[in-house]
């Protein structure tokens, strides 16, 4: 009887994924970059909620892909065999997408908006909306945690960004709280 429950509520969940996911991707068609941004945004709570090990996070998401993205999916398959598919790194599997669904001049674009991208006036909420939208879709750009710093905090007003690189923070998000700390 527990094993029934348990399996009913596994399914259950996955049918609420698939549907949240499909919902996700043809936004994706419409919305571009920010789509597919808040496609891996959701994917990736749908991942915590429902417990995804890492190792499992392609098998899902490439699990409720529809349309061309479904066809894209099995063209890539075919072309190194299911197993070594499903063990893509979720971090490639990502890249892959943002390839896919986001023209090369498009992704040019957000790497210069990302290079340039800078606080303006005091709306740091915005700032740190777009960075982190920006970090998801140009990955190669931030490629480990001192360059994603240092790019954070190169956009910083002046009048905190000695404070903050003074600070040291060790994540993005401690230095997300340090900079909220001294604009607000």
């Amino acid at each position: 009887m527990l094993d029934q429950l348990i399996a009913t509520r596994v399914a259950e969940a996955l049918a609420a994924a698939a549907v949240v996911v499909t919902t996700m991707l043809q936004a994706l068609k419409i919305a571009g970059a920010v789509g597919l941004t808040r496609w891996f945004e959701k994917l990736e709570s749908q991942f915590g909620i429902s417990n995804v090990a890492e190792g499992d996070r392609v098998k899902f998401a490439s699990s409720t892909l529809l349309d061309s993205a479904l066809t894209w999916w099995n063209v890539y398959v075919r072309s190194i065999t299911l197993d070594t598919a499903l063990a893509t790194p979720w971090s490639d599997f990502k890249v892959m997408f943002i390839w896919k669904y986001c023209p090369r001049n498009e992704v040019k674009q957000m790497e210069n908006e990302l290079w340039n991208l800078k606080v303006k006036g005091t709306n740091l909420t915005a700032y740190n909306q777009r960075f982190q939208e920006l970090i998801l879709l140009c990955p190669e750009m931030v490629p480990n945690t001192d360059r994603l710093l240092e790019r954070y905090i190169e956009g910083l007003p002046l009048n905190i960004k000695g404070n903050v690189t003074s600070s040291k923070p060790v994540d993005l998000h401690e230095a997300i709280e340090m900079a909220k700390g001294l604009i607000y």
